[in-house]
């Protein structure tokens, strides 16, 4: 075809296309001004009439999924991309001009103070830090070194939306020497972070030319931290923290008196008037809904339920769930958790050793560090050498002393089936509050004697277990050295691996080691989703040569778990089950596992433990506003892919 055909062609085209659009056009004129009003008056007076204008029926019908269209082509048309603070730091390099304009202002507002921050540049990624902690991460997917544009944006985002911590800026800015951009372009982006800002407000250089500054910089930080500890970073707050502890630790051990935390006594909690569990309003009748609820709302629902609720209440009763054997907690007499700081203070062990989880003091602590906590208060040099100042810190009884004490003479493990049983094993009163925290190892020694499968190596028993969904298990790590003299002559590996277990934690505080006479206990932590990986424990034999001995789990553990109230626990569930894998679940309340059993059944697996009440539950009672079901931590057992005992 020659040019001027093809030509001739495109103008031929054009004109057909203008002329389809004219006409499209007219059609939604006569539409809008002749047949809707049309439509409007046969749907008053003769609606089968209207019906048959199936052109305005259609049209009306498509007019909302038309109108998002259009609301979508607008906003493509306009191209202009806000920037989200909530929203990772490479989701906002393709934003406007404008936007990174506000982006600046936002960061010339944001408070400032004398840190150092550090920037690394590898050939696809810049990381900044600040006193350890990282501030901000951006992974470039175009190949090749980022450019001094995408160092300078990222720098400024990071002082906006960092990681940890409030919005807030450097007052030096320093290259690491691994940095893969020249001393030019460290010039380059200097000149453009300095335009933003004032130029004696921020400097912008490498490592190298401050090395000697370095111990004057700390020093004048330190002192501003001293005056305003707000202004410290994340792991400078947590370094301190720890710090703290030590100093208090070592003079409690040393028989310093006011090292001790001050318990000031607080009177136990009324019982917290009910509420109508649909619309959560107070309630002073026995019935837990309200009568307008219960007529209009959810009755028909509720009616469903009414056998399984009543079937929780029989066995509360049948089995006399409540008669645990503590002088707190009897038959008579229940510890609630509304009273549970109360009675820690009444024991003075509010904010002690490994009973700080049980209160919200120390929510600033991810889930792992207080296990870390204590072994640095534990490996502080006034006390590293000495057991019993070491044993001090856990704020345990000295009934259970040392630190993995073996059972009295004479004491059979396998005979030890409930709290009255292991308290009499180590002597210890019925009033020691020990088995609020002790719930999750023993509850961990109950479940692998019943549902563990016998895996011996040369006559020595090896257990792996692999725990999943860990928060508060992964803060009671030295509570596990108890296990030892309960399973003797074996090799215990346990992995817990959680996706909120701290990504912070120091790496030796993500491996414990505990050792008998005669069994030995490796404990890792690995924050994650738990996938193939950490199934077949290869993650594992790679990164700890302590546990390079690890198998496939002989058990899986999820404690507390509502595994289906979260989806991500969906993807590892369906992966133990294709693999067959023994896995135990425990859940608060008895309801919870009966609606995991439906779910099963939906997913066409099965439950094969039928629901029981753990007889090492926590002893303090669940209490909810709305819902007056009988609920423990740990309090009810099931499992899948473990046949039933004969």
């Amino acid at each position: 075809m020659d040019q001027n055909n093809a030509t001739g062609a495109e103008v031929n085209a054009t004109a057909s296309a203008a002329s389809s659009i004219l006409q499209f056009a007219t059609a939604v004129v006569r539409v809008l001004t002749n047949d809707i009003p049309t439509f409007a008056v046969l749907l008053a007076t003769n609606p089968f009439e209207a019906l048959k204008m199936t052109h305005v029926v259609v049209l009306l019908v498509l007019l909302p999924a038309l109108l998002l269209w259009l609301r979508v082509q607008l906003a493509d048309i306009r191209s202009v991309k806000q920037i989200n603070l909530d929203a990772p730091i490479e989701d906002d390099l393709s934003a406007s001009a404008a936007d990174f304009d506000l982006v600046k202002k936002k960061a010339r507002e944001s408070p400032k103070n004398l840190a150092v921050w550090q920037v690394g540049v590898s050939h696809n990624a810049v990381a900044v830090s600040e006193e350890a902690s990282l501030l901000g991460f951006n992974f470039f997917k175009t190949p090749g070194t980022p450019t001094v544009t995408e160092i300078s944006e990222t720098i400024c985002l990071v002082m906006i939306k960092p990681f940890e911590g409030i919005p807030r800026r450097p007052s030096t800015i320093a290259f690491l020497p691994s940095r893969v951009v020249s001393d030019a372009q460290v010039k380059e982006i200097s000149d453009r972070i300095v335009t933003v800002f004032d130029p004696e407000d921020i400097r912008v250089v490498t490592m190298e030319e401050i090395e000697s500054e370095i111990p004057k910089l700390r020093e004048k930080r330190a002192e501003e931290i001293k005056n305003n500890p707000t202004l410290a970073a994340p792991s400078v707050v947590q370094a301190a923290a720890q710090a703290t502890a030590v100093q208090k630790a070592t003079a409690a051990a040393s028989g310093d008196p006011s090292a001790k935390p001050a318990q000031q006594k607080l009177p136990m909690n009324p019982t917290p008037p009910r509420g109508c569990f649909v619309c959560k309003k107070d309630i002073e009748a026995k019935t837990k809904q309200c009568s307008a609820c219960k007529s209009t709302k959810d009755w028909p629902n509720h009616k469903i339920m009414c056998p399984i609720y009543k079937s929780n209440m029989d066995r509360l009763a049948a089995e006399e769930l409540h008669a645990l054997p503590f002088e707190f907690y009897n038959g008579k007499k229940q510890l609630d958790n509304y009273n549970q700081v109360p009675f820690l203070v009444e024991k003075e062990l509010h904010n002690v050793g490994v009973y700080r989880r049980l209160c919200q003091c120390f929510q600033q602590l991810q889930w792992g560090e207080l296990s870390g906590e204590l072994e640095v208060q534990m490996t502080a040099d006034a006390i590293k050498n000495d057991e019993q100042k070491k044993f001090k810190c856990t704020g345990l009884p000295e009934e259970l002393y040392p630190l993995g004490r073996p059972l009295k003479e004479g004491v059979d493990p396998d005979r030890i089936n409930n709290w009255e049983d292991w308290y009499n094993a180590y002597d210890l009163p019925l009033s020691s509050p020990v088995s609020l925290v002790f719930e999750v190892p023993l509850t961990v020694f109950f479940l692998v004697k019943k549902y563990a499968a016998n895996r011996t190596i040369n006559g020595r028993r090896q257990l792996t277990l692999h725990m999943l969904g860990t928060e508060r298990e992964s803060d009671l790590i030295h509570l596990f050295s108890y296990l030892l003299p309960l399973f003797p002559n074996t090799d215990i590996i346990i992995h817990m691996v959680s996706p909120v277990i701290s990504k912070r934690l120091r790496p030796e505080h993500t491996a414990f080691e505990f050792k008998s006479e005669n069994s030995t206990l490796a404990v890792t932590l690995t924050s994650a989703e738990y996938g193939l990986v950490h199934y077949d424990s290869s993650y594992f034999a790679s990164t700890n040569k302590k546990t390079a001995g690890a198998t496939p789990p002989d058990l899986v553990l999820i404690l507390n778990g509502s595994v289906f109230q979260y989806q991500t626990f969906a993807p590892t569930i369906k992966l133990l089950m294709d693999k067959k894998a023994r896995i135990v679940f425990t859940e608060p309340i008895e309801t919870a596992a009966v609606v995991m059993g439906k779910q099963f059944e939906n997913m066409k697996w099965n439950l094969s433990i039928p629901i029981m009440a753990n007889p090492f539950r926590q002893p303090v009672f669940q209490w909810k506003k709305e819902v007056n079901l009988p609920g423990w931590s740990n309090g009810f057992i099931t499992g899948a892919n473990i046949a039933p005992p004969n």
